[in-house]
C-alpha cells in the first residue's frame, strides 16, 4: 500500500514493528478490567497499557491528580516530532516558574489522516492537591503551543479530576483514545507515533 507523506512524496506505509491492535472494549491492567475507547479502529494494547501504568504511577505518588487534555494543530507540515520536544521543554519551564509544578506525567500522540494535516493529542497529569481544574494550566499550554506556530482545537472536556475509582476509570477511558489505531503509522520510519513520560 502506498500513501502520500507529509512532504508530498510517495512512500510505502511503515508497518514494520507495529504493535498489536485490539478491538476489545477493555484491557487488563494491574489485575483490573479497564474499559477503553476501542470503537472503530481499536487500540494499540502495548501503548495503552504503558500509558495507564504511567497514569497510575502518578496516582501512587499523589493519591489525587488532575489530567489536562489538549488537541494541538500545526499550521505547517513537518516530518519529525521536534515540535513536541520543544513544547514539553517550554511547559516544564513555565510550570515550574509560574505554577510551582516540578513534575508531571504525560502521553502525546501524533496523527495524520488522509486529507488532513498532522496534529497531536496531549494528556498530562499532575498533583491533584496543587490544582483541581485546568484553568491555570490550559492557558500555559495554549500560549506555549501558539508560540511554536500551532493552534489549539476545541475539546468537550478539558480535564478530569481524579479522586476515586470512578473518576480514575473515566480519565483512563479518555486517555485510551490516544492509543487508537486510526491515524498512526503515516510517518517517516524514524518518527514516532507516541511520546510518554517516564515516571517511576
Amino acid at each position: 500500500m502506498f500513501m502520500l507523506n507529509v512532504e508530498g512524496s510517495t512512500k510505502r506505509k511503515n508497518t514494520s514493528g507495529r504493535k498489536h491492535i485490539s478491538k476489545r472494549g477493555y484491557v487488563k491492567h494491574r489485575g483490573e478490567i479497564i474499559p477503553v475507547n476501542a470503537e472503530g479502529s481499536g487500540v494499540y494494547t502495548a501503548t495503552v497499557k504503558k500509558s495507564f501504568e504511567q497514569f497510575d504511577m502518578g496516582l501512587d505518588k499523589w493519591k489525587r491528580q488532575i489530567m489536562v487534555i489538549a488537541q494541538l494543530h500545526l499550521g505547517y507540515s513537518q516530518p519529525t516530532n521536534k515540535v513536541m520536544t520543544l513544547l514539553l521543554k517550554r511547559l516544564r519551564y513555565c510550570f515550574a516558574k509560574e505554577l510551582d509544578i516540578n513534575e508531571f506525567g504525560y502521553h502525546w500522540c501524533r496523527e495524520l489522516e488522509r486529507g488532513k494535516g498532522a496534529h497531536y493529542h496531549l494528556c498530562l497529569w499532575l498533583d491533584g492537591d496543587q490544582y483541581r481544574t485546568s484553568h491555570a494550566i490550559s492557558p500555559i499550554i495554549k500560549e506555549a503551543w501558539e508560540s511554536l506556530g500551532g493552534s489549539i482545537g476545541s475539546t468537550r472536556r478539558p480535564y478530569h479530576f481524579v479522586d476515586d475509582d470512578q473518576s480514575r476509570k473515566g480519565a483512563l477511558y479518555h486517555l485510551s483514545y490516544l492509543s487508537k489505531g486510526r491515524g498512526k503509522g503515516n510517518r517517516q520510519p524514524q518518527t514516532k507515533d507516541h511520546g510518554m513520560s517516564r515516571m517511576k
